[in-house]
């Protein structure tokens, strides 16, 4: 369940976060999660980091490799212009977003709660548009990463919707050098 506290920005004194500080790329680090596709039951999805190196990060789920780049503004795929997060972290802030979707910037003050906790100083990035009209909304909490990704496509030629969730049930992130 993922709540928003306020679509406000972060509390007034508070310290300003990177994109990196929502989405942890450092080897070794996974999160797991349960996928609901509106099916009986829930499947699990495991995600890590194998690499990084230099500012290319290798991220495995299943199958699929997909390489990040990390750049001081921000997190990009790799070869391409679409950004999971781009600073600076302010409400209403727009990027490229992945398959030609926009993502916007939606909450900085987001309350999120899952089977691996209850965290806060989240931020909600909405994409929508895009080559499959998808909508998908991801929230990014600072020293976790993705707890709750939904995306939804509406089909053109009948009232169907589809939904897939995936909510974080768990998660191993290694502290920054600096936090140590």
């Amino acid at each position: 369940m993922t709540a928003c506290a306020s679509a406000s920005d972060p509390t007034p004194g508070s310290a300003a976060l990177a994109p990196l500080d929502f989405y942890p790329l450092r080897a070794g680090n996974a999160w797991s999660y349960d996928v609901d596709t509106g099916e009986r039951s829930t499947t699990l999805a495991v995600t890590h980091v194998e690499t990084l190196n230099g500012s290319i990060a290798e991220v495995h789920t299943a199958e699929a490799v997909v390489r990040y780049e990390v750049l001081p503004d921000g997190i990009r795929v790799s070869t391409t212009d679409a950004w999971l997060i781009r600073a600076p972290i302010v409400l209403g802030a727009t990027w490229p977003g992945l398959g030609g979707r926009t993502a916007k910037l939606v909450s900085t003050n987001v309350v999120a709660e899952t089977l691996a906790g209850r965290f806060d100083r989240c931020i909600e990035v909405s994409e929508v548009g895009g080559e499959l009209e998808l909508e998908v909304s991801t929230v990014y909490c600072p020293g976790v990463g993705p707890v709750s990704v939904t995306s939804t496509m509406r089909s053109k030629m009948s009232e169907r919707v589809l939904t897939v969730s995936a909510r974080l049930r768990g998660y191993s992130v290694s502290p920054r050098a600096s936090d140590r």
